[in-house]
């Protein structure tokens, strides 16, 4: 009984000091996704060249997304986590637009091994209209899923 007990011991003992921990293989990126339209059609419109960057609080701005990018028709926004307003000016064949959005932030757990996201939910879309004639939001939730949240309309 004595060697049961001790060989039950040493195997728990064994067993639970050696778990591993798994990798995050889930898709941790939360993108405002945005795709271009055309005005009248509803169409989705390549744009010749797009360039788009973000802009800080003092209208500063902060990191070039996409820099002369050619013949594109999505974009794929990176959100600030620790505001609830993330602005952006595009560069669509040479006319800048601004692009404001306003959101909540919520926090995600997506598992142990991943740990937590933030997602948003869209509040207003704000832009203005050189190039842009129109915006449709078409899904309010922003999370890890790979759908779109905007359409732009040109």
């Amino acid at each position: 009984m004595k060697i049961f007990i001790t060989s039950l011991t040493f195997i728990l003992l064994f067993f639970s000091s050696c778990t591993q921990e798994e990798a995050c293989r889930e898709n941790k990126q939360v993108l405002f996704r945005t795709g271009l339209y055309t005005l009248g059609t509803g169409n989705s419109l390549n744009v010749d060249s797009i360039t788009v960057f973000g802009l800080n609080d003092n209208s500063i701005e902060v990191d070039s997304l996409y820099k002369n990018v050619k013949n594109i028709n999505k974009i794929a926004l990176p959100l600030n986590n620790s505001t609830e307003e993330s602005i952006f000016v595009l560069n669509i064949n040479g006319i800048h637009d601004t692009l404001n959005i306003q959101y909540s932030n919520k926090e995600y757990f997506i598992s142990y091994s991943c740990g937590m996201v933030i997602t948003h939910h869209v509040d207003t879309v704000i832009s203005t209209n050189h190039m842009i004639k129109g915006y449709k939001i078409v899904n309010r939730d922003i999370n890890t899923t790979d759908v779109q949240h905007l359409q732009i309309l040109l």
